[in-house]
């Protein structure tokens, strides 16, 4: 198609202009195309504002409902409605034409552009439930634009906080803090409605009148997954408005990190942002439309995804394979095809995108050794996001063991790795788990927590440069229950070294016996010793009651050094104290004090919630080597020390 201005050079040479004439010509229609795409102050005029916006006004929008091309439908103006939220409008409008009139406003339309004389008044983002007609919401352009223009500081949550024993080597009972979910934190997906002042603005929008709208949901297709995974993930993703299909099939485009050519990713272009992608077709992407392009900049979905703030979002090529009709909501089944670049923000009002530019992925490893001796090894990619990387990594493990192993049932499964990062040491994670049923959980678990802590620690430069996860699984259950414990002598001298014998009773009923040295210390006086044999949860729960050490770490590696610091299933933990009261202040365990000080520590003038009594003191705790079993149970006994 010809353009305005090579059509009035075109006529100019046909009626013989000279070549003065002409270039001033050219030069004066250039001036004039320009003033027609510029309004006052540098407005773009290709964008409508908001009070421009009239009931009545007719248009059209651009979606893709089949394949890649982009086809227009029809749109029509029913209303505007002000302040659905702080500063946040929303145009109401009516969508006819191609499938819309049996499928109404579809998951994956998010995005999709409306156009009134050719001007972009905003992205379709909102529907009706159950509505006989497509009826959408449509946010506008302005308010779409404006919101990645005036983007925040990301804010950073409370520091991380860390409680250990108070007991030598002071192993780590708990980590915690603010905004370091495990799962993404939850809230709903926002809901409004057509109250009556709003629907008296306009005769069209009584009809409207007391019905409730929403973010249209965002279509998720799972690809190689397992339907227990599957489940799983639809549970924790319905609050943020998402759908969760299994789409089936291998994933396009799921190798390597290219980039593919994305000049044709045009307005209305269907789009997928990739959580993760990897062997056996493995992937999930969320499906949206491009509402607008300026160079290698886009706008799409018109609404928020999960709300992140800064991202780093792999965004692909998309082809709508199907449309699925639905009385609630219907959708499109889309699939990620060509890598094209990154969505770097989501925000309340859309995402915004670069073309072009590579997203930085989690290399995942995962080597499964199965209950049937057979090893394969498993590789994904996830996106690198403080929130969202842990619940990933968590599914993507439980994915990956029930599509290979038993789901429910007896099993067993042990779990060794590490999270290695840049100039950082290696964060270990090593454990055991057993029983009836959610072991799976409890084993993807063991990796995703350790990389919660530390994403979610705000400290700078945490740069994760690859995850790698062996899995040994057994379909048995193989759990040890500490039955009991005796010493080999009842009597010790300081500096000796008392053995125990400890059984631990098997499922089966077999027994399996193990010997524990307890060195005495040198230097302790005469009296009675307590010596306590436990698993490591045990041990914890106990330490929990008289609350640890806490302190906010000083730094990465003081927290990498907490993590690995955590008890484990599989050891027996001994620890050794004296029969005689203690307290425990600020942390720190103050033993062996004369009573008189201890009454003046422990009266109510001096109390304080940082004062604990302990009714013995500790002298040392140490771990056994791995057991073959998860430890269960607990046992205490007494040694009389002799000089």
């Amino acid at each position: 198609m010809k353009t305005l201005l090579f059509q009035r050079f075109e006529r100019a040479a046909r009626f013989g202009w000279t070549w003065r004439h002409g270039v001033a010509g050219v030069v004066l229609a250039l001036l004039l195309t320009l003033a027609l795409h510029a309004g006052p102050e540098g407005e773009d005029l290709n964008f409508m504002p908001l009070d421009e916006v009239k009931p009545g006004m007719k248009g059209i929008g651009k979606t893709v409902f089949r394949g890649t091309e982009v086809e227009e439908f029809e749109a029509e103006v029913l209303g505007v409605l002000k302040n659905i939220s702080p500063r946040q409008h929303a145009i109401l409008a009516r969508l006819s034409g191609g499938p819309l009139e049996k499928t109404g406003v579809m998951g994956g339309m998010s995005g999709s552009p409306v156009y009134v004389d050719g001007r972009l008044i905003g992205a379709v983002s909102f529907s009706f439930p159950f509505s006989k007609e497509a009826v959408a919401g449509v946010t506008p352009i302005e308010q779409l634009v404006d919101t990645f223009e005036h983007s925040d500081e990301p804010v950073r949550g409370d520091p991380i906080v860390i409680e250990v024993s108070s007991i030598a080597p002071h192993r780590t009972l708990g980590i915690r803090g603010p905004g370091i979910p495990f799962v993404p934190n939850s809230g709903t997906a926002p809901v409004f409605a057509v109250s009556e002042s709003m629907a008296a603005a306009a005769a069209s929008l009584k009809p409207l009148a007391g019905h409730l709208f929403r973010y249209i949901d965002t279509p998720l297709v799972l690809s190689g997954v397992a339907a227990e995974a599957a489940a799983v993930l639809g549970g924790a993703l319905a609050p943020y408005g998402m759908r969760v299909l299994q789409g089936g099939g291998a994933v396009s485009g799921e190798a390597g990190g290219e980039l593919a050519d994305g000049s044709d990713v045009v307005p209305g272009s269907s789009i997928a942002v990739q959580l993760m992608r990897g062997d056996m077709g493995f992937g999930a992407s969320a499906s949206g439309t491009v509402t607008h392009r300026e160079g290698d900049k886009i706008y799409a979905f018109g609404h928020p995804w999960f709300s992140l703030g800064p991202v780093d979002l792999p965004v692909s090529k998309a082809q709508v394979v199907s449309l699925l009709p639905n009385l609630n909501s219907s959708f499109k089944i889309a699939v990620p095809t060509d890598l094209v670049g990154s969505i770097t923000q989501d925000r309340s009002q859309g995402l915004f995108g670069t073309i072009g530019q590579t997203p930085k992925l989690i290399p995942l490893v995962i080597n499964l050794t199965s209950s049937r001796n057979s090893s394969r090894t498993f590789r994904f990619e996830l996106v690198n996001d403080r929130l969202l990387t842990p619940f990933l990594t968590n599914f993507t493990v439980f994915s990956t063991i029930v599509s290979q192993e038993r789901a429910l049932g007896e099993s067993t499964l042990k779990v060794q790795g590490r999270i290695r990062l840049k100039g950082r040491p290696d964060v270990r994670v090593e454990n055991l788990f057993s029983g009836d049923s959610n072991s799976q959980l409890f084993a993807s678990m063991a990796v995703g927590r350790p990389l919660g802590y530390i994403l979610g620690s705000g400290f700078e430069g945490v740069d994760i440069e690859e995850i790698s996860v062996d899995i040994t699984s057994s379909d048995e259950k193989r759990t040890g229950r500490l039955e009991r414990v005796w010493p080999n002598r009842e009597s010790v001298k300081p500096g000796e070294t008392a053995m125990l014998s400890a059984v631990f009773r098997k499922p089966n009923g077999e027994e399996h016996e193990e010997k524990i040295p307890i060195p005495v210390p040198e230097d302790i006086s005469e009296g009675m010793l307590l010596v306590t044999v436990a698993d490591g949860s045990t041990m914890t729960t106990a330490e929990n009651r008289m609350v640890g050490r806490r302190f906010v770490p000083r730094d990465l590696d003081h927290l990498i050094r907490a993590i690995n610091n955590l008890r484990k299933n599989d050891r027996v933990y001994v620890r050794l104290q004296r029969p005689e009261p203690a307290v425990l202040l600020h942390g720190e365990e103050f033993s062996s004090l004369p009573p008189s000080f201890r009454q003046v520590l422990v009266s109510a003038r001096s109390a304080s919630s940082s004062l604990t009594v302990m009714g013995a003191s500790n002298l040392y705790e140490y771990e056994l080597p791995s057991m073959p079993f998860v430890v269960q149970g607990r046992r205490t006994l007494t040694l009389k020390v002799v000089h």
